[in-house]
């Protein structure tokens, strides 16, 4: 059989935005190739009856990116966002478009320059609702040279009527600020909305309101406020309340669902014990569905809100993940999500939530005959005593007792959690590296999600300490096992992975080759030049510029005297989460001190990479860096 390569991990097809149709019979998505083509990424919408009579259906194709599909309450048309005749030009935007659901001509809804995003479907059906630009409403024009002032950069969008017979659109509000999420209430007279200072992510610790907001006058009023972004919000079938999964003000890492009270304006909160959700539905007045990340592994609970029990829910089989948001049908009977395990990439799953769901998408099948390598959860001691969990890979063919080079794959975050997914991604590594023949950790140290909030919050003013120890400790437990030779050891990471990387080679010469990907390596100047600021500098005992010191110790490059191992550093160039220069400043410094290293740059590449051609370069890179480095 085939071995897995990265030519298949920039070869996937992945599905994402599921809506399952109000009268629960059909469901839509999104497909979107893993890895672009060209620049600018492409997608297109599919729909399938969910009793799976006939095959995966394309309601759009083309080289265009077609996104957000949205069904009409009746079930006749689907709105979306293109960005087809915007394509081409330096300011691509997606305008609002509809198309009979049956499939046929597309019309589009809007020209608003900058375009519009978050569309949805008044309750009655008679009009949409987009966010636009409020500079663009107000009549602003762009500036005439290419400069950017930095406090011009933000472009709150505000919440604004498309009706669909031909008339003006109208602004629905808020007054000001900035719209991330909103909800339509069942009778249509109000929406929620979740709204921040600017759309900068900066401005939304501790900053964001949900309110509410009157649809015919435009009277505004703040239910609550958040720590940061909410990960899901719904109204409850009655317009009684709303279930929000969010974080509440000084109560960092702690993610639950929130029920507010409408009526009496009375929050509430359900303790999530040692697991973290991830979204809630309704599937009644008193009702709700919450799916939580616990441990390795996502599930499903049914919750009662009158008597405050809950009993778990095996919709999908288990030993997989469910990646959020999930999609229910206006009678709360039929469930749409998108379902992945260890072996299996992810597809479309939808039908009575109360019975298991049928699988609708076969969208990878180029990976028949593949050999896929064992995903085994396993779980360590940290030194403190406390459980650690993890997976292991090892080559498929390889034997019991049979020492093999070992890299630990250290994921991003840090609140984040190595699940059961399909680890096979230009970002996600595991079974990359072992189709080239290593075992391969994936460590969660604490400060990863998906054990409650006390776990998440245990590396807070200790970024480097107990995380770092805990994954030395599962390095010592695969060398124990037999599985490790002690003798080839690689790690490697993305983003705070990629810090842990960093960190870790210029603490401990056990590494003989490492990865550092979009790694933080300054701690100061990252949290200078970074796009989410705050939600940094929450990490460390206070702000940089009350204890700048805090920061540097904290930081690889001040440990580069002490760094020998060949470090390879990837970055993109248009990173603004951890930006470029973090990479160059640990480049230039070990190149000065002797260390074996390499830098590549990806042009246009985020945080994320999405240029097919920039992940293969990546992939293959990583894979020769460590079979170079950890050879026999």
């Amino acid at each position: 059989m085939r071995r897995y390569t990265p030519e298949l991990a920039v070869s996937l097809q992945i599905p994402g935005d599921v809506q399952v149709s109000p009268d629960g019979r059909r469901v839509a998505w999104v497909t979107a190739p893993i890895g672009h083509a060209q620049p600018a990424p492409a997608s297109s919408l599919w729909w399938r009856q969910v009793d799976g009579t006939n095959e995966p259906r394309q309601l759009t194709a083309g080289d265009a990116e077609d996104r957000a599909p949205r069904w009409s309450p009746d079930g006749r048309l689907i709105a979306f966002l293109s960005d087809r005749e915007q394509r081409a030009q330096p300011d691509r935007a997606h305008q609002l478009w509809i198309i009979p659901s049956e499939g046929g001509t597309a019309q589009r809804l809007t020209g608003f320059r900058r375009g519009v995003d978050l569309p949805a479907w008044s309750p009655d059906g008679q009009a949409l609702t987009v966010t636009v630009d409020r500079l663009i409403l107000a009549g602003a024009e762009d500036p005439p040279v290419d400069v950017r002032v930095a406090s011009l950069l933000p472009r709150p969008r505000v919440i604004v009527r498309i009706p669909l017979d031909g008339g003006l659109p109208s602004v629905l509000g808020p007054a000001a600020g900035h719209v991330w999420d909103y909800a339509w209430s069942p009778t249509g007279r109000e929406l929620a909305a979740v709204v921040s200072p600017s759309d900068l992510l900066d401005s939304t610790p501790d900053q964001t309101r949900v309110i509410l907001l009157d649809a015919s006058t435009r009277a505004e009023r703040e239910l609550l406020r958040l720590a940061r972004l909410p990960a899901s919000l719904a109204w409850s079938p009655d317009g009684r309340r709303l279930a929000i999964v969010g974080i509440l003000p000084g109560h960092p890492d702690d993610q639950r669902v929130i029920l507010l009270d409408l009526s009496c304006g009375h929050v509430s909160t359900l303790d999530p014990g040692e697991t973290t959700p991830l979204w809630a539905g309704w599937l009644g007045e008193r009702t709700l569905l919450i799916l939580s990340a616990a441990g390795l592994w996502t599930r499903f609970d049914r919750y009662e809100v009158e008597t405050g029990t809950s009993c778990p829910l095996e919709p999908v089989p288990a030993g997989g993940w469910v990646t959020p948001p999930a999609s229910l049908s206006f009678d709360r009977r039929t469930l749409g999500l998108i379902r992945q395990s260890p072996l299996s990439p992810p597809e479309v799953w939808a039908g009575p939530w109360d019975e298991e769901l049928r699988c609708l998408t076969d969208l990878n099948p180029q990976l028949a005959g593949v050999e896929l390598a064992p995903m085994e959860p396993v779980e360590w001691q940290a030194s403190d005593g406390l459980a650690i969990q993890g997976w292991l890979l090892t080559p498929p063919g390889s034997h019991p007792g049979e020492r093999l080079p070992l890299v630990v794959d250290i994921h991003g975050g840090p609140s984040a959690v190595w699940g059961a997914t399909f680890h096979a991604t230009w970002h996600d590594w595991g079974q990359v590296l072992a189709g080239a023949g290593f075992a391969v950790l994936l460590p969660n140290p604490r400060g990863s999600t998906g054990r409650g909030a006390a776990f998440t919050a245990a590396n807070r003013n200790d970024l480097g300490g107990g995380d770092a120890d805990d994954v030395l400790r599962g390095v010592d437990w695969c060398v124990a096992q037999g599985v490790a030779d002690p003798n080839r050891l690689g790690v490697g990471g993305w983003s705070y992975g990629g810090f842990l990387t960093a960190w870790l080679i210029g603490h401990t010469d056990r590494f003989r080759a490492a990865v550092c990907g979009a790694a933080v390596t300054n701690w100061a100047s990252k949290v200078g030049t970074t796009d989410i600021r705050p939600l940094n500098e929450e990490r460390f005992p206070g702000p940089l510029h009350e204890q700048p010191d805090v920061y540097w110790e904290r930081s690889p490059v001040r440990y580069l005297g002490r760094i020998k191992t060949p470090t390879l550093i990837v970055h993109g160039e248009a990173d603004q989460r951890v930006p470029p220069g973090q990479g160059l400043e640990l480049y230039l410094g070990l190149r000065e001190a002797g260390v074996p290293t390499e830098l590549v740059l990806y042009p246009r590449q985020k945080h994320a990479f999405h240029e097919r051609a920039h992940q293969l370069d990546l992939l293959r890179r990583i894979v020769a860096w460590f079979e170079r480095w950890l050879a026999e």
